[in-house]
């Protein structure tokens, strides 16, 4: 496949280069790839592999595409990945969120208007099945087209042909539909809150991206190649991980997704005050993956979703969790001289871990 090479990076900031050696990277030629920021599908698992060859075999055909996928595996970039493989690549790729469409505001952004359409329509618009052309129109989080909009939706695939709002003219609808949800359709189509009919025309060929919990393989490529694009953009070409970031990676389960991955690492280059990004550096959750199991402590931690209630014990608690991880790495894992960097004794320690529920 011309678009197909191995990718491996000069100096690696984790340990194992077999991984980055065996691993694919496939640019996708698009002028626009919003998806975590990133123009290559960068993968080495086994289960990613089969991803991709089914890509390579549908990408030549006009059948619809359904990807299902938890938020942040990289729906829109596989979607991306198929445009760039087919014939139509040099056509254009729009992509819509359906998520945020409904009535009115469904039918302006599909089919567009003439202008006197409507209150405020003072010149003509294309819509998204205009603008796609002979290319390809991505409906990402296609679970959420209202029930009275699927069937407009409907209509077009089946005449392959559309009308832009206040006109009377025909206008023939040529691209391919690549669609994405992270919501059970089937069972959605079982209880009636998504049409049969609609639902078989788009699930052709499906597709289910795994959740990188599932493929942590592919953790050492993606974290260099998102590396490698953050260091050039901030400005830091020397900033390695530290082998223990690498550990805690693997350890930790990852509900962001590919997404969540990208945004962690972003952060850490822009707040990193050393040549390196510690284990220290990442959040407490993730510190704690390794040491207890997961469902045995839960921090308040602060979070963008709003404020929350912390005690003056539970601070109490997470700085000492915190100091006793610190003093354990800096101790090389020996229990003895974490507790002489604590200052206290091993029965101390002891006591601690227990308390708190830390497996070291």
């Amino acid at each position: 496949m011309k678009n197909s090479r191995s990718r491996v990076g000069k100096k690696l900031p984790i340990s194992d280069k077999t991984l980055l050696a065996e691993s694919m990277s496939i640019s996708i030629h698009s002028a626009d790839t919003p998806e975590l920021g990133m123009r290559e599908f960068v993968f080495h698992s086994p289960s990613m592999r089969t991803v991709y060859s089914v890509a390579t075999q549908v990408a030549g055909s006009d059948a619809s595409v359904l990807i299902y996928g938890e938020s942040g595996t990289g729906k829109e970039l596989f979607a991306r990945l198929l445009h760039t493989l087919s014939d139509r690549a040099a056509r254009p790729f729009v992509a819509v969120n359906c998520g945020v469409l409904q009535g009115e505001l469904f039918a302006d952004k599909f089919f567009g208007h003439e202008a006197g359409a409507f209150t405020g329509a003072q010149r003509p618009r294309k819509g998204a099945f205009e603008a796609a052309e002979a290319g390809t129109l991505f409906l990402d989080e296609v679970g959420e087209i209202p029930p009275a909009n699927q069937t407009d939706f409907l209509r077009v695939l089946e005449e392959r042909s559309f009308r832009r709002m206040g006109s009377e003219r025909d206008m023939p609808f040529q691209a391919r539909i690549v669609a994405a949800t992270n919501r059970p359709l089937l069972q959605m189509v079982q209880e009636k809150q998504f049409r049969a009919d609609l639902f078989y025309r788009l699930n052709v060929v499906p597709v289910s991206l795994p959740p990188l919990r599932q493929r942590k393989e592919d953790i050492p490529v993606l974290t260099e190649h998102i590396l490698a694009r953050l260091r050039h953009r901030y400005h830091r070409p020397d900033l390695t991980l530290h082998p223990d970031v690498m550990r805690l990676f693997y350890e930790y389960h990852w509900p962001g997704n590919v997404r969540e991955l990208r945004n962690l690492l972003e952060r850490l280059v822009l707040l990193a005050a050393e040549s390196y990004i510690a284990a220290d550096n990442l959040p407490l959750d993730m510190q704690l993956a390794s040491a207890r199991p997961p469902a045995a402590y839960t921090p308040h931690m602060p979070s963008s979703e709003g404020p929350v209630s912390l005690t003056l014990e539970a601070a109490v608690q997470e700085a000492e969790i915190r100091a006793i991880l610190r003093a354990f790495r800096h101790a090389g894992g020996h229990k003895g001289r974490t507790a002489e960097t604590l200052g206290i004794s091993e029965r101390s320690l002891r006591y601690k871990m227990s308390e708190h529920r830390l497996r070291l």
